[in-house]
């Protein structure tokens, strides 16, 4: 089995939770037989002899997904498409910032969205000096995504709460194979007694949608120790100085570090608060579960699939509600059976094994 991945080109240069999803994955992949090719080039879809399965990731990336996919098509290959997506409303009307904030407010998401796309694209063309493709992928939002989903031959969402909110937004059903978020038990695994751990961990990029700004205003006055891993996103270095203006003189940063660094910060601490607006389910969070921390997140996202009763939760907009998880979570350990749980059934080779079983669903059809 030959799988091609179109993977955003700043993949690796500007890292995030999809950039481990997808190098993992890849890894986990290879280790059990099949060919993965990672790609940015929509050329390398033309080459049809080169692959049996052509491999799309994010649902909003219709300028890139969209001339890849009907390039795929008209070569008989069937598609399979990692959706890594959440609806971003509730966030739009009430948190995101600046002109992007201001945009979304007055368009509303869909037509932030269209304008977002159209935006890309034009850039996409410029980087590529490809503007007959770049233009061929720019299309209203809803519609864009309509037609990828019935171009696609799978979904791989990371939950079924994801499968599900993709079909009732779009009513397109897609064939469906859900693809578990991963952690490495190997790296995270083997966490050790609640003796010696103090204070609350917050690993993320800086940001509107992570939501630190409420996490600090929850946590200002109180004396618990507060420290924050990850550097400004690109375009949030406003709010992320507005976040240390704020923070309470408790409050340790420390900018992005290598993953390696990771399992001492999470060990070293009670709990780890992830009070973003939405997650998919944030690996952070998962990182840290695996390494015996207590977990708050928020509802937003497929966090209560993944935690269920095993986490504390609060409203990303309610302060309050995130000082009382904190609280909560503080006072007693984190359940054993979360950590078990994530390492049996959040693991890259679970993660490769349901990537596979998709592409073998949809070779055979």
């Amino acid at each position: 089995m030959r799988a091609l991945w179109l993977v955003r080109s700043n993949l690796t240069r500007h890292p995030g939770g999809d950039t481990t999803q997808i190098l993992k994955t890849a890894a986990g992949l290879r280790a059990i037989g099949v060919q993965v090719t990672l790609t940015s080039e929509l050329s390398a879809f033309a080459r049809a002899n080169d692959y049996d399965v052509a491999h799309l990731f994010h649902l909003d990336r219709l300028w890139e997904n969209i001339p890849a996919s009907r390039v795929a098509a008209n070569r008989g290959k069937p598609i399979a498409l990692s959706t890594i997506y959440w609806p971003s409303d509730e966030f739009d009307r009430l948190a995101r910032t600046g002109v992007q904030g201001r945009l979304s407010r007055i368009l509303g998401t869909n037509g932030y969205q269209s304008l977002r796309q159209a935006q890309r694209g034009i850039l996409a063309a410029i980087e590529t000096r490809n503007l007959r493709s770049a233009i061929a992928g720019i299309t209203r939002f809803r519609a864009g995504v309509r037609a990828l989903l019935r171009r696609a031959s799978v979904i791989l969402p990371n939950s079924a709460v994801e499968r599900d909110c993709v079909w009732r937004e779009f009513g397109v059903q897609t064939p469906c194979q859900v693809v578990p978020n991963a952690v490495d038990p190997a790296i995270f695994g083997g966490a050790p007694s609640r003796d010696g751990r103090e204070g609350v961990l917050c690993v993320g990029r800086i940001e509107p949608r992570k939501n630190q700004l409420a996490l600090i205003r929850a946590m200002r006055d109180s004396s618990t120790p507060l420290t924050f891993v990850g550097a400004s996103g690109r375009f949030s270095r406003d709010y992320a100085a507005e976040c240390r203006r704020l923070a309470g003189p408790n409050t340790r940063w420390i900018e992005q570090v290598e993953p390696a660094a990771l399992p001492p910060l999470y060990r070293a601490a009670k709990a780890h608060a992830c009070v973003s607006w939405y997650e998919t389910p944030g690996l952070a969070s998962l990182e840290a579960a695996l390494c015996g921390c207590a977990i708050v997140v928020t509802p937003g996202g497929s966090t209560r699939e993944y935690f269920q009763n095993d986490a504390h939760y609060s409203e990303p907009d309610k302060p309050e509600t995130i000082r009382a998880a904190i609280e909560a979570a503080l006072a007693q350990p984190a359940p054993p059976a979360l950590a078990q749980r994530v390492a049996r059934e959040y693991n890259w080779a679970a993660a490769a094994g349901a990537t596979l079983a998709a592409y073998q669903m949809i070779a055979a059809s």
